[in-house]
């Protein structure tokens, strides 16, 4: 094999190491990344072969004789042949392990990388990148002991004016419908080192918008939308979700680097209660498509809740959940859309006045009841009762669209309420003596097409059961439903809690420690709770047998993230008050569902 590839060589096969692949692979498939060389790991044989140092000695040995060895002059040549062809300034110098970056793990900054390196500086850092080779964390990363194998990139650095990383798919959201764009101004380097809490864009990816953002860093919705066409390319691409990193500079996107996501991970859905309500399955029914799919259809197959429905046995009511914490289901995205789709939201209006006029008629005449046509013109105007309720509530409407829903809410919406009631009416009086009674257990299709189940199944019915995804299901308790779906009921928190962004979900319980540097490794351990400003790879050998981990620092991005979800250790990340507010020995509860830490007791 040879010392040297070219960014630019049409390569069959990839074996340079999981950053150098991902690097050689973005460049075949036209996707901008800066110049560079991989320097192989044929190079590094040759250099071990000529200064005869046997890879089989110590870990400290092996740094040492790496340190004082000398390089071939050859090797010397056809790197500084490449820096002079490439007419680079300043490089980064890359590590590119053949075990590193691969779908299991990423060995996140275990082996060493170095920035703004000149030409004087290169041949010492290709050294420090081989010797990072045989550090401890990196042998403790590696459950098979370290790798023998090292590619080194040497790649032109470009002076970013913005820098930072994206997901492809949001690792903390239980959604597919998002991904995430983290970026800082300068250099992304203190992005991924955890050293500065990035500014954070939730952008979907039907649409390439930015539906919610964070911090000071101002993208605009322009390089919003290049980067998220660049980041669902390369997914394409790899064909598996992914980890970037990017920079701005002189109006170009550059692609640094490309991983696949380690260890994805969606966490629990927040639900909370919002009205209870003694309503029958018919009701239900037409309540969620009306609702749910009626407003998924007025805003591209958008929409701001998913509706779950439990019934409450001994209240005799039926309690109705919002997930409507979830960025997916922010009202504004609705007004957003609907105002792009003005005209076809005026063209749908005027079919909600005809639905609105023949319901109207039915009901005062109580005539020509068909009801299958009956609860198609009640789903029309549903979503219209839905959103005008909504309206007074948000200022970013246009005033087109909220004089229009407005106008529904004060001249129409009563129509709705008429009609329900019609409709059970029409239902009970539809039932034979026997069943009256059971109007609330039995379904639209059961009642009006005489196809009532046994008395036994409606008694069953009567027990509990549950309405999600315009499904029921019957049963008397539902944790085991909840934890099946991924759901979890949010409960009030108390004051006494820390609070951040999830980056692996999960629940643990455990006594603080607080660690600060390699000293404080000794006080640390088994099942503790880790909490700290930052981890680096040097918090490796502990991070194995953390119970969960808190941070003050970092984005869903940083060290402590990506090493949670690959540890499958449940971890809050960005608290800011978390070291002040956590003290040795505190008995807590991580809730890295919710992003919550609650302080349980005191002390331990």
């Amino acid at each position: 094999m040879k010392n040297i590839i070219k960014h630019n060589e049409k390569i069959e096969k990839y074996h340079f190491g999981g950053k150098a692949n991902s690097l050689l692979k973005l460049v075949n498939n036209d996707i901008t990344v800066p110049k560079f060389f991989i320097l192989t790991s044929n190079a590094y044989q040759e250099f071990l072969d000529f200064n005869n140092i046997d890879i089989y000695t110590s870990n400290d040995e092996m740094k040492k004789k790496i340190e004082c060895a000398d390089f071939p002059s050859n090797l010397i040549e056809e790197v500084n042949r490449m820096w002079d062809q490439y007419q680079f300034t300043k490089v980064a110098v890359r590590s590119s392990a053949t075990n590193e970056d691969g779908k299991e793990k990423s060995f996140a900054g275990q082996y060493e990388s170095f920035l703004n390196v000149e030409k004087d500086d290169l041949m010492h850092a290709i050294k420090n990148c081989w010797k990072s080779l045989y550090e401890d964390n990196v042998v403790s990363y590696n459950d098979n002991g370290y790798s023998v194998s090292m590619n080194i990139i040497i790649q032109d650095m470009i002076a970013a004016e913005y820098a930072g990383v994206a997901f492809s798919l949001d690792p903390t959201m239980n959604s597919k419908n998002y991904s995430v764009i983290e970026a800082v101004e300068g250099l992304g380097e203190q992005l991924v080192s955890g050293s500065v809490t990035p500014s954070y864009f939730m952008v979907r990816r039907q649409t390439s918008r930015c539906d919610s953002s964070l911090g000071n860093v101002k993208l605009s919705d322009q390089w919003i939308a290049k980067l998220e066409s660049c980041v669902l390319n390369i997914e394409k691409i790899f064909g598996v979700p992914v980890d970037i990193e990017w920079c701005i500079a002189k109006k170009h996107i550059y692609i640094v680097q490309t991983r696949p996501i380690t260890a994805f991970n969606f966490h629990k859905i927040p639900y909370k209660k919002v009205i209870s309500r003694e309503k029958s399955l018919i009701e239900i029914e037409i309540y969620y498509q009306g609702e749910y799919e009626g407003i998924k259809s007025l805003t591209r197959d958008l929409y701001y809740f998913n509706p779950l429905f439990i019934y409450d046995r001994e209240k005799d009511i039926v309690n109705i959940y919002y997930n409507d914490t979830n960025l997916e289901e922010e009202p504004s995205n609705i007004y957003y859309y609907m105002d792009l789709d003005l005209d076809k939201i005026k063209r749908m209006y005027e079919k909600v006045l005809d639905s609105c006029k023949y319901l109207n008629q039915v009901v005062d005449t109580d005539k020509n009841f068909k009801y299958k046509v009956f609860i198609e013109n009640m789903l029309i105007i549903y979503p219209f009762t839905s959103l005008g309720n909504l309206a007074g509530r948000f200022e970013n409407i246009s005033p087109e669209i909220k004089s229009l829903l407005i106008d529904f809410r004060n001249h129409y919406d009563y129509i709705l309420y008429k009609a329900d009631e019609y409709l059970l009416m029409k239902a009970k009086n539809h039932l034979p003596e026997e069943y009256k009674e059971d109007l609330k257990y039995l379904l639209i299709h059961e009642i009006f097409d005489n196809q009532l189940p046994s008395k036994n199944i409606v008694e069953e019915r009567k027990k509990g059961y549950i309405y999600f995804n315009g499904q029921f299901e019957w049963m008397e308790e539902y944790n085991e439903w909840l934890e099946k779906n991924n759901i979890t009921i949010e409960m009030e928190q108390g004051q006494n809690v820390v609070k951040g962004n999830v980056a692996y979900s999960g629940v643990a319980k455990g006594k603080v420690c607080q660690v600060f540097k390699k000293e404080d490794f000794e006080k640390f351990k088994e099942g503790d709770i880790l909490v700290t400003t930052m981890t680096t790879p040097k918090f490796t050998p502990i991070l194995k047998s953390a119970a969960a981990i808190v941070t003050d620092e970092g984005g869903i991005t940083c060290h402590a993230a990506i090493i949670a979800r690959e540890l499958k250790v449940p971890c809050i990340v960005g608290c800011k008050n978390a070291t002040s507010m956590l003290r040795d020995g505190m008995f807590v509860e991580v809730n890295a569902d919710s992003g919550i830490v609650n302080i349980m007791d005191g002390n331990y």
